[in-house]
């Protein structure tokens, strides 16, 4: 009787674990290459474009100012205003980009019901690998397609 309940118990194991797709099992963990994708985001162009549109202007701000002063150590200390004011906007859009694009991970991870995603970097073996999924997921959510220099990685 109990070699029975057994031989049934194992049976059913082996048929639950059958008629689980083998997506589903491996696809519990995830990995992106989250440096790609940062630098592939549709924003990042304008972003960066932004940042030199400011950089452009603050140099000309600052080059007005310099006239005006008198002593090097004046110089410098306008010089360190900018630069900082230049690195905290620099920041702020990084900051951006990076929130968006784990939005994007995390948004397309739920979607694909993986529970854990993982930077590249850290994978040894397995797990499945969702940078071009996302790619193609952020590009979509702006309404446009991914530009060519990107389908490479589709």
């Amino acid at each position: 009787m109990k070699r029975g309940l057994l031989f049934f118990g194992i049976a059913v194991m082996i048929l639950g674990v059958l008629a689980v797709p083998q997506a589903a099992l491996a696809g519990s963990v995830g990995y992106v290459d989250f440096e790609f994708l940062f630098n592939a985001h549709p924003e990042y162009e304008s972003k960066n474009g932004e940042l030199q549109r400011l950089a452009e202007q603050m140099t000309e701000q600052f080059q007005e100012q310099v006239e005006n002063l008198e002593t090097e150590e004046e110089v410098e200390n306008l010089a360190r205003q900018y630069e900082a004011q230049l690195d905290e906007y620099a920041e702020q859009l990084r900051v951006s980009i990076i929130a968006s694009v784990q939005e994007f991970i995390g948004r397309l991870a739920d979607r694909e019901g993986i529970s854990v995603v993982l930077p590249d970097s850290t994978i040894i073996y397995g797990g499945v690998n969702l940078t071009p999924l996302v790619l193609e997921f952020m590009y979509e959510s702006y309404g446009i397609s991914v530009p060519s220099n990107l389908q490479q990685y589709l």
